[in-house]
């Protein structure tokens, strides 16, 4: 990146913001220090005058010309100006040749820009001059070179603050800016390749926890879902045509074989029945499909509610355990009060459904199905049929997914990628345990107060 293109970036940008709020704050403290010290030393300027007056003022008369003339005596760097003038402002005593015609009798201390008589030039002095009672006049004035020097050392401060201020913003807002462009560059290369089909690639994290890394893991958090939804999209493909192959292939063959034979009304019948039951099963499919996909576009959360999970439990209880008797099942139930939830009641009842009649249907007879609500509000399903192994459980969930056992058994393999689809909807986790024998299967949900905390903190 070209360093004239950095004061485009936003790093650069709010860098100089914030320096131009530091530099105001240096420049309005020193401007503060600044005031205050040459009040504060104007004021014991303005002290040390006033206090040679009195003691002046308060001498005898006979005793004024000497009272001055020890003043000027103690003091060798000639800071003091003084002159004791009489009434038609001859000089009488002190170090003023000549009365200065912009000082007035006033008592008030004024700044003048050069000294008086013999006094060497300096920078500015202090003066004051008062009248006195016989008609004389009395003025006195005093050097302010300290005041002077530490105004121009805050002055000299000021403007090195100012220029160092002013270096290192720049520096800072390059240094900062060419750091936010590194990380910027390094995700615009991740995005590249993603948008090029790598869709395994992520965005880069420092592990600093800035706001880049927060942003990184957001991206990659739903880069990660796309992932998963593609090749959902790309499995489902695949599965469709295998799986729809053979309903398909047997219902052409049936209508062929049907009209190639003739026959009488009834064989047509039997014919047309058979190729319904076929059609009726693809339709199935695809109904489950259509049904997974609204479920995960969350086109159903609209409608959510508060679910009473014992009344929900209670009802796939007496719809399931008729069921699992005939089929010579023993069905146990075991329902713990239970919080409520928030979601669509329908939705996680179909999947309960769909839980209890895959435990019912690979249970073989003789065999138990266990039900149970717990206290914290996960539906718990345990049967002792085949179980499943280890390596095959992340699969278990994903469209199409069947069991070697499976196959003899009527279904789509959809029936649990509607459950995890609708765990997603509701924030819940589906686990699959192993229940020696049989395998255990549970749907942790969230009490309705914890899922609307969590979106309000979303």
């Amino acid at each position: 990146m070209r360093l004239r293109d950095l004061w485009k970036t936003t790093a650069f940008r709010l860098t100089l913001l914030f320096s131009a709020l530091m530099i105001g704050s240096v420049l309005l403290l020193i401007g503060l220090i600044y005031w205050q010290s040459s009040e504060f030393l104007t004021r014991k300027l303005d002290e040390s005058l006033m206090r040679e007056w009195q003691e002046f003022r308060q001498a005898p008369e006979e005793d004024r010309v000497q009272e001055v003339n020890t003043l000027l005596a103690s003091d060798p760097n000639h800071e003091w100006q003084v002159g004791f003038f009489a009434q038609d402002r001859h000089l009488v005593a002190g170090n003023v040749s000549a009365w200065p015609d912009d000082v007035t009798l006033d008592g008030k201390e004024r700044w003048r820009a050069s000294g008086f008589g013999s006094a060497r030039p300096h920078h500015e002095v202090r003066v004051m001059a008062f009248p006195l009672p016989e008609g004389g006049v009395f003025l006195i004035a005093r050097r302010a070179d300290e005041v002077h020097e530490v105004r121009e050392m805050i002055r000299h401060a000021l403007a090195y603050s100012l220029l160092g201020a002013v270096g290192l913003a720049l520096l800072g807002g390059v240094v900062m800016s060419l750091a936010a462009v590194r990380r910027i560059e390094a995700m615009h290369r991740a995005a590249a390749a993603i948008m090029s089909g790598d869709l395994q690639q992520r965005l880069p994290e420092t592990g600093s926890e800035d706001d880049f890394d927060k942003l990184a893991r957001i991206v990659n958090a739903m880069l990660t879902e796309i992932e998963r939804l593609v090749g959902d999209i790309k499995s489902a493909g695949d599965n469709i045509a295998h799986d729809l192959r053979t309903p398909l292939t047997k219902l052409r063959t049936r209508l062929e074989g049907a009209l190639r034979r003739g026959g009488d009304a009834e064989s047509l019948r039997a014919a047309m029945e058979d190729a319904i039951a076929d059609t009726d099963q693809i339709l199935a499919t695809f109904r489950a499909l259509l049904r997974i996909g609204e479920v995960e576009a969350g086109q159903r959360r609209a409608g959510f509610t508060e679910v009473d999970l014992v009344a929900l439990a209670g009802s796939a209880a007496d719809l399931f355990e008729p069921i699992a008797t005939d089929r010579g099942l023993s069905f146990e139930t075991r329902i713990e009060p239970a919080p409520q939830v928030r979601g669509d009641p329908d939705l996680l009842f179909e999947a309960l459904a769909n839980l209890l009649d895959n435990a019912i249907k690979f249970t073989p007879t003789g065999g138990a199905v266990t039900f149970s609500l717990q206290s914290g509000g996960s539906l718990v399903v345990e049967d002792t049929g085949p179980g499943l192994p280890a390596e095959r459980r992340d699969q278990l969930f994903q469209r199409f997914t069947r069991g070697d056992k499976a196959r003899h058994l009527p279904g789509n393999g959809l029936g649990l990628a509607l459950v995890a689809a609708v765990a997603r909807l509701h924030g819940a986790d589906i686990k699959v345990e192993e229940a020696e024998p049989g395998c255990r299967m549970i749907l942790a949900l969230r009490p309705a107060s914890s899922t609307m905390g969590a979106n309000k903190k979303e």
